[in-house]
């Protein structure tokens, strides 16, 4: 198990992600749906970091089918309607990119 830590407001430490290696959970990369890996590997290849997140990784270790995969990225919404562009920026108050 690894900790990503990143500072507050004050330069205390505060941990920001848990991140389990492949050996430490039972998710297979198989079950994960290849449009979603292609977002991430896109993205990945443009240089930002991406994870699935949410209801589709806790389906994914309880054994289920996730309906949908939310993916999550330091790129802007800009950013990546220029990586893909069968996407469209949704939301006002939370601007999400729906790639399709």
């Amino acid at each position: 198990m690894l900790y990503r830590y990143s500072a507050n407001e004050k330069g205390k430490p505060v941990k920001k992600a848990v991140i389990y290696t492949k050996n430490e959970h039972p998710i297979s990369v198989q079950k994960i749906d290849p449009d979603a890996m292609r977002v991430i590997t896109h993205l990945r290849d443009n240089g930002y970091d991406a994870y699935i997140v949410g209801g589709a990784v806790r389906d994914l270790l309880v054994g289920k089918t996730p309906k949908d995969f939310d993916i999550v990225t330091d790129a802007t919404p800009p950013k990546i309607k220029k990586i893909f562009r069968n996407s469209r920026i949704i939301g006002k108050r939370f601007r999400l990119v729906h790639v399709f």
